[in-house]
């Protein structure tokens, strides 16, 4: 007789044996995960073996209605009768006997004792023959499976592996929540696991610790007077993200959203970003005028047209964004690239495409922000469309229009003939009052400068400190200071923030122990706990000074490089974090004078995990920039106790008061400053604190609590952008009187 049953299960199970692989996958749908994870492995085993089971999906479930139908009654009270070929041959029989029905087996007659008896007879019969069934499926588990002594011989089954995992894993417990003003992991040296030197994967790559699922909610002061903003920009931390920039934008959006503000983010669709935004969704495609310039013959023509594009929303470092790029891949190449500006395609025709396009955004979606605010050179032509088509056509006439520079090294400088790529010929703009270029007069062609045009154009323009916006109005902006110095009613800086929900001593999950003001028993440990993974001195009495930056000219890389000896040559340590096109030097003495050093690890590569875990390590962090227009790392190091050793220069002059500078209050002074750019102006400073370190140890720890007070937060930052915002638009808060 056919082997019969050989693929039945429990009643009302659907899983199917199939000769393709495909199967499994169909009949794991139909099983609680568990149990797909056990059947999976064996229906791969089962296709390995001699015997196959080849019943098919659709004929199975429509005739095993079929004879529910006949039966009657429950259907988890019975069982189809399955028919599998045991030689693994492929035909179209269906998996279900239909040629030999229960009731004509009976000899069921309609009506009366005999119906039922027959019916009940037939039953038995079923139940015989389902027995049997069983009984064969046993026999064709065991024939498929390999002898012990092959088992032993041969490799394990990774299906059969998985499944010993799925099952043997620990059961996880959820992580107990924390009060306010806990620490996340409180200082318990018995209880880490210290690294090792030599550990591969290396230390700081170990999965963070877990987070409870309920943290304290950050509290904020809900507006009474909501504003709209929407953030034109061409990076966006954490997915789209080269510099500072991409940090600015999210934590300030964040900070606005907290306070109840309508704020959006609208970025370009790179296809970088594949995967990467969270809730992402096609919205609409919509047509963008744009213009090229042809010529024949010496006579220059432009054309007009309709470039189509596509809207996506989504999600981005917990902030609403508007994604846009062009609807037909395959005809274009604009911000197609394995990262941020790393396409083949002309940037300057990409930013300014994109530009006009999230203007046009707004309008075919509706939205009349109250604020648009731009940022950097590749996003200042939305500045001078705006006011000159939009505005002045009544398409858009609700926003005000700020512009932050972030970086005043490029300009955005472009031809006239590429601007058209804004559907606006580049002559409209290119006067001295507007966007030309001062530096190309007489030139054939002038050009034009995006970052000046932004400037002219925009109601109010911020740069990222107080310092940096006087040192371009005193000549470090190059030509663009005159622009700044004709509109400097309208020019000031901010200084940045500190997204304090990533840097957070008290809670941040990549330390071995956290710490905060008041109970610092974790920092020493974390400074154990690094000395130890890199194969360092583990000595509490030596300062370790840390040096987390980009390798460049602009950071003062011969000042870190005179830092190094003489941070050990003073009794300390060192630990360099960092790449760049200016590392090969760096790269040369890892591998040679400090190949195996006690005292000195040049790291050069970069890692966000390591670099929680050198800030919390550290006493001191070096920051020596030659300019730097805000700086972060400064900010971030006093968030974890380290007094910062700067350059007196920008952000860093705005944010860093020396500890001996008469003219400051005890409460401001909060690292070692120094203003030249030679090796003794660093020797002053980085003397002088290796010296307290040393020597004021009561005084240190009441320093590094005290830097760990201050607000660098986005909160704080964000409140001053507020008052900008609602200075420009005339939108005051109901308690608001100006």
């Amino acid at each position: 007789m056919s082997v019969q049953g050989a693929c039945a299960m429990r009643p009302g199970a659907t899983m199917r044996a199939e000769k393709s692989s495909g199967s499994t996958a169909a009949s794991r749908r139909d099983l609680t995960p568990r149990r797909s994870a056990l059947f999976a492995p064996l229906a791969r085993a089962g296709a390995r073996g001699s015997n196959r089971c080849d019943n098919k999906k659709s004929s199975s479930s429509s005739a095993s209605r079929r004879v529910v139908a006949r039966f009657g009654g429950d259907s988890r009270s019975r069982a189809s009768r399955l028919v599998v070929r045991a030689d693994g041959g492929d035909d179209t029989k269906p998996a279900v006997e239909e040629a030999d029905p229960v009731a004509e087996r009976a000899g069921i007659e309609s009506g009366g004792l005999t119906d039922l008896m027959a019916q009940l007879s037939a039953l038995q019969n079923e139940n015989s023959k389902l027995q049997e069934d069983i009984e064969t499926t046993k026999s064709i588990i065991a024939s498929v499976k390999p002898p012990p002594e092959e088992t032993a011989e041969e490799e394990t089954d990774p299906a059969i592996a998985g499944i010993e995992a799925f099952f043997n894993q620990p059961q996880q417990k959820p992580r107990e929540p924390i009060g306010p003003g806990e620490l996340l992991s409180p200082p318990n040296e018995p209880a880490i696991k210290w690294p090792e030197p030599n550990e591969n994967p290396p230390f700081w790559e170990r999965p963070p610790i877990r987070m409870p699922e309920n943290l304290d909610p950050k509290t904020c002061e809900i507006t009474t007077k909501p504003l709209h903003v929407v953030h034109v920009t061409a990076e966006m931390a954490p997915v789209a993200k080269v510099g500072g920039l991409g940090d600015v934008v999210t934590g300030l959006a964040r900070a606005h959203l907290c306070q109840g503000h309508n704020v959006e983010v609208c970025i370009p669709y790179y296809s970088s970003l594949e995967g990467k935004v969270e809730d992402v969704k096609h919205v609409m495609d919509f047509d963008v005028p744009k213009g090229e310039q042809w010529e024949w013959d010496g006579e220059k023509e432009i054309r007009m047209s309709d470039f189509q594009w596509s809207m996506y929303s989504g999600m981005i470092g917990g902030c609403p964004i508007i994604a846009l790029r062009p609807a037909f891949r395959e005809g274009s190449n604009l911000f197609v690239g394995q990262r941020i500006y790393g396409g083949s395609y002309n940037e300057a025709e990409a930013y300014l495409s994109f530009c006009r396009a999230s203007l046009e955004c707004l309008r075919v979606t509706g939205r009349d922000p109250n604020v648009l605010h731009v940022h950097e050179w590749q996003c200042s032509a939305v500045a001078m469309l705006y006011w000159d088509v939009y505005h002045a056509q009544g398409l858009l006439t609700n926003a005000k229009v700020m512009l932050t520079i972030h970086n005043m090294d490029n300009t955005g400088e472009c031809r006239e003939e590429e601007f058209m790529a804004t559907g606006v010929p580049g002559s409209e703009f290119n006067t001295l009052e507007k966007a030309m270029d001062e530096r190309t007069i007489g030139h054939n062609p002038e050009r034009l400068c995006l970052m000046k045009g932004a400037i002219v154009y925009s109601n109010y323009v911020t740069t990222v400190s107080p310092t940096y916006a006087r040192e371009a109005l005193n000549g470090s902006a190059g030509f663009l200071g005159k622009t700044l110095t004709k509109e400097r009613t309208k020019f000031s800086g901010v200084i940045n923030g500190v997204d304090t929900e990533i840097w957070d001593a008290r809670l941040d999950n990549f330390l071995p122990a956290n710490f905060k003001p008041g109970t610092m028993e974790g920092k020493a440990l974390c400074k154990k706990y690094l000395q130890m993974g890199l194969g360092m001195n583990v000595d509490p009495h030596k300062p370790l000074v840390v040096c987390v930056s980009r390798l460049v000219p602009q950071k003062g890389i011969n000042l870190i490089e005179h830092a190094i000896p003489r941070t050990k040559e003073k009794g300390g340590q060192f630990v360099l974090l960092g790449s760049g096109h200016s590392d090969p030097p760096f790269q040369r003495l890892a591998e040679s004078v400090y190949k195996n050093d006690k005292d000195v690890k040049l790291l050069i590569f970069y890692s966000d995990a390591l670099s929680h875990l050198l800030y919390a390590a550290a006493e001191c962090v070096l920051v020596p920039s030659m300019f730097e227009p805000c700086g972060l790392t400064q900010m971030i190091a006093m968030c974890y106790g380290a007094l910062p050793i700067v350059r007196k220069t920008g952000g860093l002059a705005d944010t860093v008061h020396d500890v001996d500078d008469p003219s400051m209050s005890d409460s401001k002074k909060n690292g070692f400053v120094f203003e030249g750019a030679d090796n003794n102006s660093l020797e002053g400073a980085l003397d002088r604190a290796i010296r307290y370190y040393h020597e004021r140890k009561p005084w240190w720890k009441g320093m590094q609590e005290q830097v760990m007070d201050i607000d660098n937060s986005w909160e704080r930052a964000g409140e001053e952008y507020v008052q900008l915002y609602r200075m420009i638009t005339g939108i005051r808060e109901d308690n608001e009187h100006y």
